[in-house]
């Protein structure tokens, strides 16, 4: 009976321990020494079961009496055990204004209905130790330094404004177009056209210089040559001598000319075809009299060109019609949509220089 009795006692004792800790509320701070103004974290922690209502004390500006709350209040919540039992903890930034050793009387927390109450708290605030007659060096609070403004700070500032002073000019160009409703004017320079021998002349020469004569390639140096006197025939004489045959092209000349004046063109053509079409090889020589034949060829046929036509002419005026009605509208529209963009430019461009100084 006695040990009966023992283990009983034992037994109502957990019950009555565990029944006390179903519920656990504490309070702490960071720290418990600070001068005056300094600021520090309050918490009041609570453990329960998982689904218990908590009530929080309802503090609005101080805590206790000269221990001021510094918003904003933050709660959090953890749970334990598989979701079984929470921790709420409440969190306040507290501070004071005044040298005081503060005592907080334990913080009474309601859990469903229940008041619970936890540990008392103490908070020592400092004042500094000024020397008599020192008063003086206490200085104020100092003004705010101009910190320098740097480049990255008014890029924007500037983009804006150079955009909005690029889309300003645009949009006065465009009214002004708009409003005056001018007739369009365009300026023709006439540049005289070069003579049919003067260009064959020229053409020939660069192909001597290039060392067209003497060069190994004779099928490209007669291709290149012939190409030259058949264009100048074709500009002088005013047939189609690029696509013909040197016999046709011979037959056509006959028709103005005697065969004799022909003969050594004669010559030139023939040997020009034989290098194309037979891979023949002629002397150095040979390329030398053919070049001096085409330019005589040139330089007999030529017809002179008065100085005065070769002369450019003066500019001619061409005047066109108004602008159509479209025409003004899209001026219009152009310019009403510039004139808004240089608008929003120079407003973002206000808001930067006014967040930027101000």
């Amino acid at each position: 009976m006695k040990r009966f009795f023992i283990y009983l006692i034992f037994t109502i004792a957990s019950v009555v321990y565990a029944s006390a800790q179903n519920v656990v509320v504490r309070a702490e701070v960071d720290s418990m020494m600070m001068w005056i103004g300094q600021q520090t974290g309050l918490h009041l922690e609570v453990t329960c079961d998982a689904g218990q209502k908590i009530d929080f004390p309802a503090y609005r500006d101080t805590i206790v009496t000269g221990l001021e709350i510094i918003p904003p209040v933050k709660t959090d919540t953890q749970y334990v055990n598989n979701g079984k039992r929470m921790t709420v903890k409440r969190s306040y930034t507290v501070t004071c204004f005044d040298s005081a050793l503060i005592y907080i009387a334990p913080i009474t927390v309601n859990v469903d209905g229940n008041e619970y109450q936890s540990n008392r708290l103490a908070l020592a605030f400092m004042t500094y130790d000024i020397p008599e007659g020192e008063e003086k060096q206490i200085f104020g609070p100092k003004d705010n330094l101009n910190a320098p403004i740097r480049f990255y700070e008014v890029k924007g500032l500037i983009l804006f404004l150079l955009l909005a002073i690029v889309a300003i000019v645009i949009a006065v160009y465009l009214f002004i177009r708009y409003r005056d409703d001018k007739p369009i004017i365009r300026k023709i320079k006439i540049e005289p056209k070069v003579p049919a021998h003067v260009r064959a002349i020229t053409d020939i020469e660069e192909l001597r210089q290039a060392g067209g004569p003497h060069s190994e390639d004779s099928k490209g140096y007669y291709t290149q040559l012939t190409d030259i006197l058949r264009e100048y025939i074709n500009d002088r004489f005013g047939f189609n001598a690029t696509e013909m045959t040197s016999d046709e092209i011979l037959e056509k000349l006959e028709e103005s000319r005697d065969r004799e004046s022909l003969s050594e063109l004669r010559d030139l053509l023939s040997t020009s075809d034989m290098v194309k079409f037979a891979k023949f090889k002629p002397m150095l020589n040979e390329n030398d009299r053919n070049l001096v034949t085409a330019l005589e060829f040139v330089n007999d046929t030529k017809i002179e060109v008065p100085e005065s036509e070769l002369q450019p002419k003066e500019e001619e005026t061409i005047v066109e019609e108004k602008r159509s009605k479209e025409a003004r509208i899209m001026l219009f529209v152009a310019g009403t949509v510039t004139a808004l963009s240089g608008t929003l430019f120079l407003v973002l461009s206000v808001f930067k220089l006014y967040y930027l100084f101000f």
